[in-house]
């Protein structure tokens, strides 16, 4: 274990000191919810009501690029040989990319957290209240799926462009379907039904429904769902790895 706590620490180090994923994780998301709250401001039935919107759907789209973070910490170039000294230390296979896994969840957890409170305590966005523990805890458990999602695609296709190609691509499909940058329901019964396709219109629901109608029925599923999917990327991870042939 303190192997695995040395890794841990290196890979919290290079998540922290990085100022373009510092800012990628503050600062986009808050000026993007900023940006789309004012455009639609007269369209949502009230003053603050499109920052509430946008300040949950936005900050769903951050949880969705957990993966992309965990991407990046696992192959950035800078820290290929670091890693690569890691792989032939005598250290469990199973220690690096799972380090790589809990530090990118560690790391979107406190930006996360900071986001939400500074949009709370600045723009007023709705949360839930005393509900609130609920949207955070979804929340958090999605962000350990994608980071282990994130670090799954890498070991399968052992290149950080080509998983953050995939995975962006695939990501903004699913927030554009789940209608995390525009509401999807008044375009017709085709697109609304297709929307439950995405991961997102299921999130995007569950929170919205804490939110404002104090319903819980959809987050212990959503919950255990996340949970047993992000178990399964943690093992296939184990069986794709084999950090001497890309590190």
């Amino acid at each position: 274990m303190q192997g695995f706590r040395k890794i841990l620490k290196i890979d919290l180090i290079n998540l922290f000191t990085n100022p373009m994923w510092i800012f990628y994780a503050i600062g986009f998301p808050i000026a993007l919810i900023l940006v789309m709250g004012f455009l639609t401001s007269g369209g949502y039935g009230g003053s603050g009501s499109s920052y509430d919107y946008y300040g949950v759907a936005i900050m769903l789209f951050g949880v969705f690029n957990a993966s992309t973070f965990a991407a990046n910490s696992f192959m950035e170039e800078r820290i290929k040989a670091p890693n690569m000294r890691i792989v032939f230390s005598p250290v469990r296979p199973f220690h690096i990319h799972f380090s790589k896994v809990l530090a990118t969840f560690l790391f979107c957890v406190a930006t996360c957290t900071l986001d939400c409170a500074l949009l709370h305590f600045t723009l007023g966005v709705n949360y839930g209240g005393t509900f609130a523990w609920a949207v955070y805890l979804l929340m958090v458990t999605a962000l350990f799926f994608f980071s282990a999602l994130g670090v799954l695609v890498c070991c399968i296709v052992r290149s950080e462009s080509t998983t953050n190609t995939y995975l962006s691509n695939l990501l903004v499909l699913f927030a554009i379907l789940g209608g995390l940058f525009f509401r999807v329901d008044g375009m017709g019964k085709v697109i609304a039904a297709v929307s439950w396709v995405s991961p997102a219109k299921w999130l995007l629901t569950a929170s919205l429904q804490i939110i404002y109608d104090r319903d819980l029925h959809l987050l212990l599923p959503a919950c255990a769902a996340l949970a047993l999917l992000s178990a399964a990327a943690v093992l296939l991870s184990a069986k794709f790895f084999h950090g001497e042939d890309y590190l």
